[in-house]
C-alpha cells in the first residue's frame, strides 16, 4: 500500500513535521540530526515548519544549544543551519491535557497556508502513547489535509500491550 507523505498536485502546501519528546534523548541524538540532515539535502517540502513539543519549558534556542553536538553545519553550511533553525518552533505542554494540544493547534494553525498537512513523531515512552493520541485526535488533526502519525519503537512491552496500544490506534486513525 502506497503511503502519500506530499501532494504534487496542491502547490501551494504546507507542511508541519511535529516531535513529541523534543527535549529528550532520541529527539537530540536522532531525530533533531535527521530533520537537518532532510533540511539540508532539500528532501523536505519546501517551507516545511518544524515543532518540538515536551513537558520541559523551554525555547529554540535553549533546544539548539542542546542538539549542538548532534546537529552539525559542515564548512560552508552554517547559513543553511540558521535557516533550519528558522523553521523550527517550540511547544511546552502536558501529554495528556487537551488545552496543551488546543494551544498546539493554534500554533501549527498560525504556520499552516492552504493544504494543511501534518506529521507527528512520537519519541516518547509508550507509557504516553494512548494519552498522546487520543490528544491529537480530538484536536490536533489537519482540517484540510492529511495526518499521519509515527510511533517510535519499542511498541508496547510485551505481545500483550503491543496488540492492545494496536487496536487503540486503529480505533483513531486509519493505515
Amino acid at each position: 500500500k502506497k503511503v502519500q507523505i506530499s501532494s504534487s498536485t496542491a502547490a501551494d502546501a504546507s507542511h508541519v513535521f511535529v516531535v513529541f519528546g523534543a527535549s529528550g534523548d532520541l529527539a537530540r541524538k536522532k531525530i533533531y540530526p535527521t530533520l537537518w540532515a532532510l533540511y539540508r539535502d532539500s528532501l523536505m517540502p519546501k517551507g516545511t515548519q518544524i515543532f518540538g513539543y515536551a513537558r520541559s519549558k523551554m525555547t529554540v534556542s535553549q533546544l539548539r544549544e542542546k542538539c549542538v553536538g548532534t546537529v552539525k553545519a559542515k564548512e560552508g553550511e552554517e547559513d543553511l543551519l540558521e535557516q533550519f533553525w528558522a523553521t523550527n518552533h517550540y511547544v511546552a505542554g502536558s501529554y495528556d491535557t487537551q488545552r496543551d494540544f488546543e494551544l498546539l493547534n493554534q500554533e501549527m494553525a498560525a504556520v499552516e497556508k492552504g493544504q494543511a498537512n501534518r506529521l507527528f513523531y512520537l519519541a516518547l515512552p509508550p507509557s504516553v502513547f494512548k494519552p498522546v493520541t487520543s490528544m491529537l485526535k480530538a484536536a490536533c488533526m489537519s482540517p484540510t489535509g492529511w495526518t499521519r502519525v509515527i510511533v517510535e519503537k519499542p511498541f508496547g512491552k510485551d505481545s500483550a500491550s503491543s496488540a492492545d496500544l494496536s487496536d487503540h490506534l486503529q480505533k483513531l486513525f486509519k493505515e
